[in-house]
């Protein structure tokens, strides 16, 4: 049981709106909120791809320890190539934050240079900071236990519909061309 009560599941909601970190979270609407809309600005209107991101919280969720995160699927295998070579770094480089952020250095930073823009890097930061890291740290300081095989499934498909109109959204855009 958590250490909050969460608030109800809600009868329009789904596996996202109704996760229990969302239930817990929820006890503060405003929080909630902003905490969501960060989430979504960064992983659905972001520079980089989706699948990069949801790496990058399968990667630190058993290691910041919490049991709801690490609930919501593990980090299978990354292939080996030049698509996942950004992937791989992101990944790497958010353990090392999760590790211990005071001992990242600018040699580090020099490395993701070599595969990420500036505003790629403050992206990715505050993804791995402000979103996935932070949601972890609150999950496992809330005692969030882990969440059914089905609750997750659910979780994983609402994340694949809305990286899969993002893509739509992109490609749409891109065949538009340049606006006057």
């Amino acid at each position: 049981m958590p250490r909050v009560d969460p608030i109800p599941v809600s009868a329009d909601g789904n596996a996202v709106t109704n996760s229990l970190l969302a239930r817990v979270m929820g006890r503060c609407p405003d929080i909630l909120n902003a905490f969501g809309g960060l989430d979504a600005a960064i992983r659905f209107h972001g520079r980089l791809p989706g699948d990069l991101y949801e790496a990058v919280r399968r990667a630190t969720a058993d290691q910041i320890g919490c049991e709801y995160c690490s609930s919501l699927g593990q980090l299978e295998q990354l292939q080996v190539g030049p698509a996942q070579v950004r992937t791989g770094l992101a990944v790497a480089f958010a353990q090392m934050v999760a590790e211990d952020p005071s001992a990242i250095t600018d040699e580090q930073f020099a490395v993701l240079r070599e595969e990420f823009s500036e505003d790629e890097i403050v992206e990715l930061v505050a993804f791995i900071c402000l979103v996935g890291i932070a949601g972890q740290m609150f999950g496992a300081v809330m005692g969030l236990e882990p969440t059914s095989p089905e609750e997750a499934a659910e979780y994983q498909q609402i994340l694949e519909r809305q990286l899969a109109k993002r893509a739509r959204s992109r490609a749409e855009t891109a065949a538009a061309g340049p606006q006057p």
